[in-house]
């Protein structure tokens, strides 16, 4: 039935580690968007990658992409703790990472758009980026991209007026490795204010 309709268009088909995966056809102003392994690589990812979360604390109500197309900065998925914290998820292949300015032209808008996205949600957020490359990749990126003037020690806890920087960055191999429901307690992930590492606990 699959080839079937794959045949007569009404699927599209491509090919993720060595499966047949399927989607409806999707058109972005009248255009068709080509169904292509790179996307199902990426979908993949973010969807494991939410679910890792989420277990970490499901007490947390979970928002998807579509919800933050208004407001300029538009993260794969976001969470929502019950203490009025934010998660917000950006999944980086190793090609997008690589593409000039691309990571850089995100933090710029997230610094531009999170007080808009705060308010409309009446929570506080942080940014959460894992990258598809090796740990030493991210934290030299993470090492040269850090607050200028902040020193080494415990990032300042959310409180809703001063928190600069709320940008975190892991890799994604670490990310799958750590046990299912640790992903917020262990300190695997570089702050972009100091370049250390930190658990994401305190500020959501």
């Amino acid at each position: 039935m699959l080839r079937k309709l794959e045949i007569k268009g009404k699927l599209r088909a491509a090919w993720h580690d060595g499966q047949k995966v399927y989607s409806v056809p999707r058109r972005v102003k009248g255009q068709s968007i080509d169904f292509e392994p790179i996307k199902v690589k990426h979908g993949v990812a973010c969807t494991e990658c939410l679910v890792r979360f989420w277990k970490s604390n499901t007490k947390g109500t979970v928002v998807a992409e579509r919800y933050f197309y208004s407001f300029g900065s538009v993260p794969e998925w976001g969470i929502i703790y019950p203490n009025k914290k934010m998660l917000l998820f950006e999944f980086c292949t190793y090609d997008n990472f690589h593409r000039s300015g691309m990571v850089k032209a995100k933090l710029t808008a997230y610094r531009k758009n999170l007080p808009k996205i705060e308010e409309y949600f009446k929570a506080q957020a942080v940014v959460v980026f894992v990258i598809e490359d090796e740990r030493e990749v991210v934290e030299r990126f993470v090492t040269g991209e850090r607050a200028v003037g902040t020193a080494g020690g415990v990032p300042p806890v959310y409180d809703g007026d001063t928190f600069p920087e709320p940008f975190y960055f892991t890799d994604y191999q670490i990310l799958l490795s750590v046990p299912v429901g640790s992903q917020l307690v262990l300190p695997i992930y570089f702050w972009i204010g100091d370049g250390s590492l930190y658990p994401l606990s305190q500020n959501v």
